[in-house]
């Protein structure tokens, strides 16, 4: 994946700046004991317990790690699509271009609504986090943002549940290209099967074009919703009990 803009990594970095440099100083010096088969040790002082600010940060840490974890899928689909593996076990399993086209789309599709789910799930606990702190301009913006992301993903979302709940996902030059390898399979007609190859070229540059126009887009809204909801959790975030790490008073952000 190309190096994303340091604009995604809004709420990341301040997540690694919130919770970190206390769990890096707890950590037990038989940490990697389990991986050279030995036993852990019970000497020591015990771990010391999280504060309530840094749990809040973990949470959110768990959040965007499911969204960045879709984002990265979606760059990989992108990766096999235009792989196809010249495997002769392939070819034993019968498993043609077209198959492997369709595949591939077809996970992307279904990783994209995965993604519209965590996003909105995402923003749906930014609005919470808002409301509790009587954050009225927070919750404009998350509200906003949501929107924002609804209609983004308006028409990913009806072409996902067409498939899954009306008809298998079709485009002309799919069902063409399906045609093709029946014909050159099935039907043993052999000089059909340049044809099948220029289709299958053809379909395989229309769509690495489309997943790369998507996943460009998706990145430029996440550009534009981290950082803003970063601002929204920074400035509600619990303060930190006196005593810790981050026991100076919170930054408004």
């Amino acid at each position: 994946m190309k190096k994303l803009p340091e604009e995604y990594w809004a709420l990341f970095r301040l997540i690694h700046q919130r919770t970190v440099p206390s769990l890096l100083k707890d950590l037990p010096a038989d940490l990697l004991n389990p991986v050279f088969g030995l036993p852990p040790s019970n000497k020591g002082p015990k771990r010391q317990q999280l504060s309530r600010n840094e749990r809040y940060w973990i949470d959110w840490l768990q959040e965007f790690s499911e969204i960045n974890s879709s984002i990265e899928r979606l760059d990989q689909c992108l990766v096999y699509l235009t792989h196809f593996p010249a495997k002769k076990s392939f070819r034993f399993h019968g498993l043609s271009e077209s198959d492997w086209l369709r595949y591939h789309i077809e996970a992307y599709l279904q990783e994209t609504y995965i993604l519209y789910t965590r996003l909105t799930r995402f923003l749906r606990m930014v609005e919470k986090v808002a409301i509790a702190s009587s954050d009225k301009a927070g919750l404009l913006s998350a509200k906003g943002l949501k929107r924002i992301v609804e209609e983004s993903f308006a028409a990913i979302v009806k072409t996902r549940a067409g498939h899954v709940h009306e008809h298998r996902f079709d485009a002309t030059e799919l069902r063409n290209l399906d045609t093709l390898v029946l014909l050159t399979k099935a039907g043993r007609l052999r000089k059909l099967y340049v044809l099948r190859q220029l289709e299958y070229f053809s379909a395989l540059e229309k769509w690495r074009k489309q997943l790369i126009a998507n996943n460009k887009e998706i990145l430029t809204g996440l550009v534009l919703l981290f950082p803003e909801a970063t601002k929204i959790l920074k400035r509600n975030e619990p303060h930190p009990v006196p005593g810790s790490n981050h026991s100076a008073k919170v930054t408004q952000g």
